[in-house]
């Protein structure tokens, strides 16, 4: 399960900043690291809005578990979701899914590809100020293709590439940033 945390506050951003300043880590590369893990993020999340639009929130949700969520809704004895309900969910997963394949998503390699690099890379800790320079940066397809190329290895590197993809895809087609907060 992946669940963004609460944005840091004041000792602890400051404790974050200070264990990776004595770990020797350069915290620019912890920072491009966390955007890979990012990209991912944002994708499983913008695929998961568009199959569920009326959730509001999407924990325990995983594009790999799509299919189990439909059934469990089906059998959730408190709000039991009906069979045009169900069908209407997955014919969106379907057309999501078709949409996404010619650029090279896999649901059943990608989906959990995408766990694997939020868990790897984690994600960003605070969201940045969109209105400025890092928003044109972290809305910038050619800039996050660089930050996949300095940090993921070579044999992970295509399919990071392919979540980017996919997730620049996808912002075209409904109109919102990349990121979305």
């Amino acid at each position: 399960m992946v669940v963004r945390p609460k944005e840091r506050r004041g000792a602890d951003r400051q404790a974050t900043s200070l264990s990776s300043t004595k770990s020797g880590r350069d915290p620019k590369l912890i920072n491009m690291e966390r955007i890979v893990g990012e990209i991912a993020f944002q994708l499983d999340r913008r695929i998961l809005s568009s199959i569920f639009p009326d959730r509001v929130r999407l924990y325990g949700f995983t594009v790999s578990s799509i299919p189990e969520k439909i059934q469990q809704a089906a059998n959730d004895s408190l709000s039991p979701m009906s069979a045009d309900e169900r069908q209407s969910l997955g014919e969106r997963y379907d057309t999501i899914m078709n949409m996404l394949k010619p650029k090279g998503y896999d649901p059943n390699f990608h989906s959990r590809f995408t766990e694997h690099i939020v868990n790897t890379y984690g994600i960003l800790r605070e969201r940045p100020d969109m209105a400025g320079p890092e928003g044109d940066v972290y809305n910038n397809p050619s800039y996050l293709r660089q930050v996949i190329e300095q940090i993921v290895p070579p044999e992970k590197m295509t399919d990071c590439l392919t979540l980017l993809d996919c997730l620049s895809f996808m912002a075209s087609t409904d109109g919102k940033p990349l990121f979305i907060w």
